[in-house]
């Protein structure tokens, strides 16, 4: 089955229907007789699940910002933040997408709403379009990590765990992760001589900017304290996100047209309904796994070498990076989680501890070849080669898995907010 999966991939079939033609496959050679009704079953009740609501909610909150002036916003109040430091176009793209992260909670509209605006503002300023397109793919990566996250969403649903307590674990460590990049961008920016004039922070550009965004910017504030104050729980905090951002764009900034609503209901059904098949699809292979033993299998395997939850998670580690080369994030949660959550409770190891680290490994296959669909976005976007792109990425890689050794092993850097906040 995975030999298939990794064929179906390397010529070219979605993963959608890679993970669904493979499931198929694997029914059809079991052993056992298992019928093909069983594929309609768990594709309905893999997306019968009300939290999954949220995705859509939050697709369309982060598509109602991108049309309208918030996004933009966003990214002044940025420039007014850091844009005076050196590299100062490179750590405004990074805190941007960190900002923007706690609204859209996908990767991939932080890297395509932010890239559109700062890669070739970056490329006019003279930086190189590798570095560039690179500071702009990694720090899109961030969105997964932040809340709203989609795939913390996914996990936590997949796992069974509170869904409010995995978002306010994954704040810290995407402030750490942000802060990396930041500082690798001023190293390599510094290295390289891109952008040689150093500013100093004005507080007047400052209050103007944080005066034209605050309505954008409250929104990841009344998202979090919403959820972890008990007045909402995430799926209606992604429908409040969306009536936010919808009446804000009408009725406040009025830069958001009752014309544009089709085509923005449209593009949230369209990438609503890609993950939801993906989800259905990874459940369906995951399932199968599960049927077949695989999970105690392997954890029987894993477990006859050792039982230290530090190298079970460094062995763990490296499985999920290498699937996060080949599969989406949200693939990866759906068929991953079941066979590995058994093993890590099993010595001791937090399952929203474990939904983090697995979602900032899965958060690196968004920049790593060949299926990172970060680094497709920003390619479009800078119009360079793969292999240019390829060339600029590789430090961003090293920092991110740095980032991830030290989450990982540092589990009070994530977990102190929720045991404050009574998780």
């Amino acid at each position: 089955m995975t030999f298939l999966l990794f064929l179906l991939l390397l010529i070219g079939v979605p993963i959608a229907i890679a993970l669904s033609l493979t499931a198929v496959g694997g029914l059809l050679t079991s052993a056992d007789v298992i019928p093909l009704t069983v594929v309609a079953q768990r594709f309905f009740t893999s997306v019968d699940s009300f939290p999954l609501l949220a995705i859509l909610f939050f697709m369309l909150a982060g598509e109602l910002m991108m049309v309208g002036s918030m996004a933009q916003r966003i990214t002044q109040f940025a420039f007014a933040c850091v844009g005076w430091l050196r590299a100062g176009l490179a750590q405004v793209s990074t805190l941007a997408c960190m900002f923007f992260a706690g609204i859209s909670g996908s990767g991939a509209a932080d890297t395509a709403a932010v890239g559109k605006m700062m890669i070739p503002l970056m490329e006019k300023k003279g930086y190189d379009k590798g570095f560039a397109a690179s500071t702009v793919a990694t720090s899109g990566t961030i969105a997964v990590v932040i809340p709203p996250s989609i795939p913390l969403i996914v996990y936590g649903v997949t796992a069974g765990v509170s869904i409010g307590t995995l978002f306010t674990s994954g704040i810290v460590p995407g402030i750490i992760i942000g802060l990396s990049i930041m500082g690798l961008n001023y190293f390599l920016a510094r290295k390289k001589g891109y952008d040689n004039e150093q500013g100093s922070f004005e507080w007047t550009t400052f209050g103007k900017a944080f005066r034209q965004g605050i309505w954008a910017l409250l929104l990841p504030v009344i998202i979090i304290v919403g959820i972890r104050g008990g007045v909402f729980t995430p799926t209606e905090s992604a429908a409040i996100a969306a009536a936010y951002a919808f009446l804000v764009g009408m009725f406040i900034y009025r830069d958001l047209k009752w014309r544009d609503l089709p085509d923005i209901f449209i593009r949230s059904a369209t990438m609503t309904a890609m993950v939801v098949f993906i989800i259905a699809g990874a459940n369906l292979f995951g399932w199968l796994f599960a049927a077949q033993q695989v999970p105690q299998q392997l954890a029987a395997l894993i477990l006859d070498i050792t039982n230290n939850p530090y190298l079970v998670l460094f062995f763990v580690n490296i499985v999920l990076l290498i699937a996060g080369c080949f599969l989406n994030p949200s693939a990866a949660i759906t068929i991953l989680t079941p066979l590995f959550l058994p093993l890590v409770m099993g010595v001791g190891i937090d399952p929203v501890f474990f939904g983090l680290i697995m979602v900032i490994n899965l958060s690196i296959g968004l920049i790593t070849p060949p299926v990172g669909l970060d680094l497709f976005i920003v390619q479009g976007i800078a119009n360079i080669s793969f292999d240019h792109l390829i060339r600029g990425i590789f430090p961003f890689i090293i920092v991110l898995m740095i980032d991830l050794l030290l989450i990982t092993y540092v589990p009070q850097l994530s977990m102190w907010l929720p045991a404050i906040l009574g998780s």
